[in-house]
């Protein structure tokens, strides 16, 4: 009796087991993608390093994509091409909407003040004579991406809400194609201003951080004239319809980061961080709503 009992239990453990590695045999290979906020080349070369880890803890590989625009992003996860992505608060938005809500947010970055977002830097030249956004009337803008929330929607969105029309108040208006780009076209004399992304000292983390840290960009050469209200923290995004076990186990990798290897998790966050935290899809309603508007808007002109 004892031998049978035994053997059921083992058999039992051995079952949970074979479940528990389901998701594993299932995806041999997982794929993910990460927008290139910054050159397409510094974003592979992030995420080398993080692939390693992934297959440490789950013995299986991690292939990643870079996309130079959140749309690849977006349509490759709700086609099923790719199981995860990091995305922005807007694209995650976009790719719900888009999915009909067949997406889920996992994680997020939290900062070193304590906050788990980040914020929309309006800068220019520190040579240029622009010190506020009044300064900027009928001067150039760049935004980064039109699913970017910290490169388009919230500082659109921010800028009416204060009565400021930034497509009339602008005297050009063009997608940079990215928040590095929007940089660069800043320092290099292209634009005048731009949009980009940044933690609220944006030299702690963002894209001026990753471009200061590369040697691409002396940081010195630009100066803050705007920062938006907070945006919620750019969120590790999963298909909604894969293994839940699968979802769990990526979202804790992600919550351990910092606690296996603080370097990789501010190498994935892009700058300095607490490390990832589990957010939740009410955290990003208020962008859907954005999102949403900004879309009847467009449809109605």
């Amino acid at each position: 009796m004892f031998a049978r009992l035994m053997v059921a239990a083992a058999l039992a453990v051995s079952t949970a087991g074979a479940a528990a590695q389901d998701w594993r045999v299932k995806y041999p290979v997982v794929s993910m993608s990460a927008v290139s906020s910054e050159s397409q080349g510094a974003t592979e070369a992030r995420f080398k390093d993080f692939a390693k880890v992934f297959r440490d803890r789950f013995g299986v590989d991690l292939r990643i994509f870079t996309a130079s625009s959140y749309s690849g992003t977006i349509q490759a996860l709700t086609a099923g091409q790719i199981q995860f992505a990091n995305l922005g608060p807007a694209a995650y938005a976009a790719a719900f909407i888009d999915s009909d809500g067949g997406v889920e947010p996992l994680a997020a970055a939290k900062e070193i003040d304590g906050d788990v977002g980040y914020h929309s830097h309006l800068i220019v030249r520190a040579d240029s004579p622009f010190r506020t956004i009044e300064d900027l009337k009928g001067r150039s803008l760049a935004w980064a991406d039109p699913n970017s929330a910290s490169g388009y929607l919230i500082p659109l969105v921010s800028l009416r809400a204060a009565g400021i029309d930034a497509m009339k108040h602008f005297g050009r208006t063009v997608f940079s194609g990215g928040h590095e780009q929007s940089a660069l076209g800043v320092v290099g004399g292209q634009f005048d201003s731009a949009f980009v992304f940044g933690a609220r000292d944006p030299l702690s983390r963002g894209v001026l951080h990753m471009m200061g840290q590369r040697g691409v960009l002396d940081t010195s050469r630009v100066r803050v004239v705007w920062r938006s209200p907070l945006i919620p923290g750019s969120p590790v995004t999963v298909r909604k319809d894969l293994p839940e076990d699968m979802k769990r186990d990526i979202q804790k990798l992600f919550v351990d980061l910092y606690s296996i290897d603080p370097r990789m998790a501010e190498i994935v966050a892009r700058g300095k961080t607490q490390g990832y935290v589990p957010v939740t899809h009410a955290m990003y309603q208020p962008v859907i709503d954005a999102v949403q508007e900004q879309r009847r808007m467009r449809r109605k002109n």
